[in-house]
């Protein structure tokens, strides 16, 4: 399979620089292959010099843009949605930092679905400079600032289940940062929304519309990136976010969109009681359930641990459990295909799945699902 990263840049030579060096180091599988697109939106920061003075192991294919009044985000990802020769479209933004493997899991989760968006998380980054020549020679932890923080979607997935199928929100995980989808699924929509110009929404709106589509949403938890730390600004970042939700609101006028304003909880930097953003999205997330009747209260779920032994016959022992019962898969393996293959089942139930989770993570789904059978789950390993 042949997948085309989509990178698009602006005025930002500083963090594309050590994003193109990191994925020098990228492992695919043979024959795979893959091609960066790095799509300049009229940069004037001297840009393409940088770009020209790297020692690059991978085809690049430029584009540019000049800037104009509809340049934007979503005018430059569909440009490199256009120059795309891959099947597979993987996207990435120009400020991270890409782990070795995140091209070969996106291409794993694909192979043979051709129904799903795959989507990765990102870690951020402490303040700090990228050493280039110890990143350009391995991709080694060292050769960056250290993690300061981890993505804020991992705490919902941690907490409800990393089982993103199963969530009623799934498609407001899709972030332009870190997924991946079939060309002639991109094409069919009509790739990501022009006249969303401003920061926040053109990534979630496209991943609505995916999702309308049917395909399946999944999260891969071993596809990385690093974000690398920069200012932003808060009031800005708001005064998008509200325009951009009243334009998505009226575009897809369904209560699961609307009922995103209680994300405005957190974004609206002058409110006294700021929520934090995962409870906000708690609270998202369980309105949303409402409106379809499926709040999970009082449920009784079984307990399926996979294990070594237990592997190759998981699958369709999932689905006959899931099919008759709520079912709590508890992932104990190292297994790497797995954790996409439980998000494709349909089982007709509630379908929760968590991979490796520790003491203090079983502890806090017991409680959450009422569920005390999960408190020795796969203690046994």
């Amino acid at each position: 399979m042949k997948a085309s990263l989509v990178i698009p840049t602006y005025n930002s030579k500083e963090l594309l620089v050590p994003c193109l060096v990191s994925l020098n180091h990228q492992r695919l599988d043979e024959p795979d292959e893959f091609e960066v697109v790095l799509v300049d939106d009229g940069s004037t920061d001297g840009t393409g010099e940088a770009v020209d003075a790297l020692e690059l192991n991978y085809p690049v294919r430029r584009v540019y843009l000049p800037r104009t009044g509809s340049s934007c985000r979503s005018a430059a990802r569909n440009a490199g949605i256009r120059a795309a020769s891959g099947d597979l479209v993987v996207f990435a933004d120009g400020d991270q930092i890409i782990d070795p493997l995140f091209l070969q899991e996106h291409i794993r989760c694909h192979r043979a679905r051709p129904g799903i968006v795959a989507i990765g998380f990102r870690d951020y980054l402490a303040p700090g400079t990228v050493d280039l020549p110890a990143l350009g020679r391995s991709f080694t932890a060292e050769a960056f600032p250290p993690v300061v923080a981890v993505d804020e979607r991992a705490q919902v997935t941690d907490t409800l289940s990393q089982n993103l199928a199963n969530l009623a929100t799934g498609w407001h995980f899709l972030y332009g940062c870190n997924f991946s989808v079939r060309a002639e699924h991109l094409l069919a929509v009509g790739g990501f929304d022009e006249d969303i110009k401003k920061w926040s929404f053109e990534d979630v709106e496209l991943g609505y519309r995916l999702h309308r589509r049917g395909l399946t949403l999944v999260h891969n938890p071993f596809s990385r990136v690093y974000h690398q730390d920069h200012p932003e600004s808060d009031a800005e970042r708001y005064a998008d976010w509200r325009d951009n939700f009243a334009y998505f609101a009226a575009k897809h006028p369904g209560p699961e969109v609307r009922l995103q304003w209680v994300l405005d909880a957190y974004f609206d930097p002058r409110r006294e009681d700021r929520s934090s953003w995962f409870d906000a999205y708690l609270r998202f997330e369980f309105a949303c359930r409402a409106v379809a009747g499926r709040l999970p209260l009082g449920r009784s779920y079984e307990v399926f641990v996979v294990d070594e032994d237990n592997l190759d016959g998981a699958v369709p022992e999932i689905e006959r459990s899931g099919a008759v019962q709520d079912l709590i898969v508890v992932d104990t393996t190292d297994d790497r295909d797995l954790p996409v293959t439980v998000q494709t089942l349909r089982t007709g139930r509630e379908l929760l799945y968590f991979k490796n989770p520790g003491p203090e993570l079983l502890k806090q789904a017991a409680k959450s699902f009422g569920c005390g059978a999960l408190l020795t789950a796969g203690t046994e390993r």
